[in-house]
This record gives C-alpha cells, structure tokens and sequence, in this order.
C-alpha cells in the first residue's frame, strides 16, 4: 500500500536541499512517474539544491510587452562583459546558507546551527517515515494515491474507514507526526490539532458531499487535503533569499570562446564540473557513479554581460541501479514509455524554468544574468529583464505540464495541467496561492481518445471548474516565539465515475505489487545523495564560517 498520498509530509513543506517536496504543493494530482529522486539529484549537481525552491518568480514584466530579446551570440569583437554579478570561484558553494539565518553578528555560524538542525530533522521526515499500527489499518482501506482523487466519492460512503464525522456532513481522518528516536511517526488522532512544538505535524483527509447528494447517494464530493507544520529553523523566506544567492553560484568559467548554440558540452561545463569537484567531492562522486552528463550548461555573451544557460541534459546510468534491484526494475520499465514536461511562465508566455524527462533523458533549464534569474523564450534568448528573487513582494506566475505514457505504440496522457499561481511576501510570512485554471487535456488515439472522453471528461471539468476549482495554498510565518509556521492544503471538486474507477482499480493492481519495497529503495537511494551532501557540509564548515569575516555579506531583508 502506498501511503503517500494521504499523508505525505515530506513532500508537504519545503525544506533543505532534498528534492521530495514541492515548491508548491498540489496533493491531489494525476499520478506521475517517481522520478523525484532523480530531479533532486540534477539540482544538487550543479549546487542548486536550494535554487530549486524558487518558485516564487513573478512576472516583473506584467505591464507592457517585452523588451526584444538581445540574440546569444558572440560578437563581431568579443569582449569581457563585468562578471562581479556572479560569486567568485574561492568562494564556497555552501556560501548561499548563511541567508537561512537573520541578519546580525555570527550570521554563517547561526546558519550552521539552524541547517544542523534541519538535516536532523529533514533525514527523518524524508528517509524514515513511520506509521503506527492503527493509522496502517486505516491506509490499508485506502487506495493507491494514485486513485484516491478519483475513488473519493466511492470511499465518503465506505463504512469500514474510522471517519470522524462532522456536523455539516463531512467525513475527515486526522493525523499527527512527531519525531521517534530516527523516524519520522505518524499517528491516528481524534481530532484537528495546530502543533504546539517544534517538528510536529498535524494533517487531515476530508470529504464533503455536494449540494444535491443525499445519504444513500453521494455522486459528488469536495475534498481536502491539508497539514501543518511547525519548524525552528527557518521559514520560506529564507529559502528565497538563499535561492537569490545560490543563483550567482550557477556559472563555469565566464570566458571566451562563448557558446554560440545551446548544448554543447565544452569548457563551460568542465569549469563547472571541477569546481563542484572540488568543493563536493563525496556528491560528486555520487553523481559520476549515477549519472551521465551530455551538456551542463552555455555560456554566452551580450551587451549586457554574460548569460549562463543552465541547460542540464542528463540521463541515468541504469547499471548503476542495479544495487536497488526494484527500483532498477521500475526505472528499467519507464524509461521507455515515459515523457513528461513542467514550465513556469509570465504573462508574456515566456519561461522562467523547464524541465522534462524524456525516454531517459532529464532536463532542466533556467538562465542567470548578471546573477538574476532572468526569462527565456521558446529558442533560449533571453526575453527580459532579471528579477532579484529576494526583491520580490508580490507576483505571479503559471504553471504548465504535461505527461504521456507509450503503450502498445499509442500515446496515452494528460497535457495543459495549468496552475496560476499567485506570490506573496512581508516581514515573516511568504504566501502561495494556486487554482488550476484550465481544463486538462486527454492525449490518446483517434477512436480511443472519445471513448476516454465519455470516462473521464466530466471529471476534469469538474476538477478545474467545480467549486471554483481545484485550488492550494502553502504559507510560512514565523510566530512569536521565533519558530516558523507551515501550513498548506489542497481543495477540489471530486465526481464519482464508475468507469474511471474499474480503470483506476486496473491500475492500481499493477502500482500496488511490490510498492513499499520500491518506495523503500526510493528512499534509501535518496538518503545516499543525502548522505553524501552532509559529509561535504561538514566538511565546508570552516569556509562557511569564514564567511562571518565579509561584512558585505550581510543583507538587509528580514526573514
């Protein structure tokens, strides 16, 4: 039984530098491939492990159109455009931590006690989730959360799960997490409870019949997922901030001869490579061993100083694999029959960031200017201005996906998955709110593709128009007390649809055989790069803290 989907918490709240939470998240979602491993693993090899928490990327240029975007090309007469905007090669990739901390005196070293306290916690909430026996018995009654979203109005009515049942009709199932020796346990709980410590956890499962359901017939539910979290390390803004400066880390060696195309793998990449080399060897040595790199990122130049495209075209060494046996298997299996995409765009249409996997390739793409995050089109020139991600106060931005399966030789997917996503940010809190505001699209044959319509039409519509449709939030704020409050959830209109869910229970009897042995190996192949990014921590721990030596590293912004 995969438990994920009813009480996900690692995924749940962005943390440090592991790749298992989302940067927005969306619970009740169609299923994806499990490559989160392997998207984290992208991100810390070119030391963006926390650059990929930058969700909040607002579209700076939503009045007028564009500027024209300047070509990537090399100059007639190629000249050294000013290079300061990015950190200097002897400065330390783990530089971008000291902003986990408030500004004052001994900044890096209170970084350093706050990230110790994180990765303490982060290791068991990601690598070593426990339930207690009575929630299992509850899980074990659950489907898949592959299906749940499609099963919730079947499962409102199912007598032999412990609802708690409230007054206005709603059946909900509460949980609460704390930490256990070197786990991570989750509890049945009466009732809805904020935290009141540190590292606690508190989440609900909930379904609300709609309007014109009575109690011998339920067609239609809204249901929620939601979960709170409180932390003494830091909150969201944090993590912006040290995304800001992470940016400026993204970079090979900034000279000539420039890239005059994207994807060419050459000494921009090696400068790249050896510099994460040096100052990770232990991640890096992971990644030689896991991971082919056939490009890393260009560098280009223009009049307005160098562009680093960060233009990652991975893919995994399967052999490699093989000391997770199922894992390697599942891997082995999608490979294959498995493209998906995600962007976030402006308003212009313009993207801030990229990535795909696609039949063994992952992708990944963003661009750096003057050490801003900075908009691209379609043919990777820039199309606007950079943005300083810790500048930003308010914004917004879409999101756009798609995934497709190859079976048989047909296609099979979702695509136009589209989330309009809305930013905010004061002293002390960051605010996330997000609405699907499209219809998803069904990808199959010609024939196939109105039979899937007839299953499944009316339950997207209802998905991204039901109740105003399906919509999320994710917040932080720091308390009084100096801890920080995390809290999210997901809401949506859920229509019940015999045929969906014979189809939802034919695949779950493929998902569910041997799926917490391979979630198993997910996490202890997880905990491995996690592993390794601790031991090249403690190893940087004297240049982070020499850190406290330059007084120009010192921001102003509150978190």
């Amino acid at each position: 039984m995969d438990s994920s989907f009813h009480f996900y918490v690692s995924n749940s709240f962005p943390c440090c530098v592991t790749g298992y939470h989302p940067k927005v998240s969306h619970t009740i979602r169609p299923p994806r491939p499990r490559l989160r491993v392997f998207r984290l693993a992208i991100a810390v090899a070119a030391s963006t492990a926390i650059v990929i928490t930058i969700r909040p990327i607002a579209t700076f240029a939503a009045s007028g159109p564009a500027p024209a975007p300047p070509p990537i090309s090399t100059p007639a007469k190629p000249r050294l455009a000013p290079a300061s905007a990015f950190a200097p090669d002897n400065q330390t990739l783990f530089a971008p931590i000291v902003d986990l901390a408030p500004p004052g005196p001994a900044r890096a070293s209170h970084a350093i006690a706050i990230l110790n306290r994180q990765l303490d916690f982060q290791r068991k909430i990601s690598f070593h989730p426990k339930l207690s026996a009575a929630l299992q018995d509850v899980v074990d009654l659950l489907p898949p959360r592959q299906s749940t979203m499609i099963r919730a109005a079947a499962l409102y009515s199912k007598p032999e799960i412990p609802w708690r049942e409230e007054p206005d009709g709603t059946h909900r199932i509460c949980v609460a997490g704390r930490p256990s020796d070197h786990d991570y346990l989750y509890t049945l709980s009466p009732d809805w409870r904020s935290p009141e410590e540190p590292a606690r956890f508190s989440g609900l499962f909930g379904l609300k019949p709609s309007g014109d359901s009575t109690p011998t017939s339920v067609s239609s539910v809204t249901g929620t997922l939601a979960g709170e979290l409180m932390i003494d390390t830091y909150g969201i803004g944090a993590l912006v901030d040290a995304s800001a400066d992470a940016l400026r880390e993204v970079h090979g060696d900034l000279k000539p001869p420039w890239d005059s195309s994207p994807g060419a793998f050459n000494h921009h990449d090696r400068a790249a490579l050896d510099k994460f080399h040096r100052q990770m060897p232990h991640l890096a040595a992971k990644f030689d061993r896991y991971f082919k790199f056939n490009n890393l990122l260009d560098e280009f130049n223009s009049p307005a100083g160098p562009i680093v495209l960060f233009n990652v075209d991975a893919e995994v060494r399967q052999d490699a694999l093989k000391k997770y046996p199922l894992l390697y298997d599942f891997y082995r299996k999608v490979v294959p029959a498995v493209t998906a995409t995600s962007a976030i765009l402006d308003s212009h249409g313009n993207f801030w960031m990229r990535e795909a996997f696609d039949h063994g390739h992952i992708r990944f793409t963003m661009m750096i200017r003057a050490g801003l995050l900075t908009p691209f089109n379609a043919a990777m020139q820039p199309a606007g201005d950079g943005v300083a991600l810790n500048e930003i106060a308010r914004g917004s931005y879409r999101t756009l996906a798609s995934v497709q399966v190859t079976s048989l030789a047909m296609n099979f997917g979702l695509a136009n998955l589209g989330f309009a996503t809305d930013y905010r940010r004061d002293l002390g809190s960051v605010t996330f709110v997000n609405r699907m505001d499209a219809v998803p699209q069904l990808i199959a044959p010609p024939g196939v593709h109105q039979v899937m319509d007839l299953i499944a039409g009316d339950f997207l519509r209802a998905l991204a128009a039901g109740n105003g449709g399906m919509n999320s939030t994710l917040s932080s704020r720091l308390l009084p007390n100096g801890t920080y409050d995390f809290s999210g959830g997901v809401t949506a209109q859920l229509n019940y649809s015999p045929a969906l869910e014979l189809l939802a229970r034919i695949g779950d009897a493929i998902a569910q055989k041997h799926n917490d042995r391979v979630r198993a190996e997910e996490r202890a192949f997880g905990e491995e790069l996690f592993d390794a990014f601790v031991a090249d921590y403690n190893d940087a721990r004297p240049a982070i803290i020499a850190l406290d030596l330059d007084k120009d590293n010192q921001p102003e912004k509150s978190k």
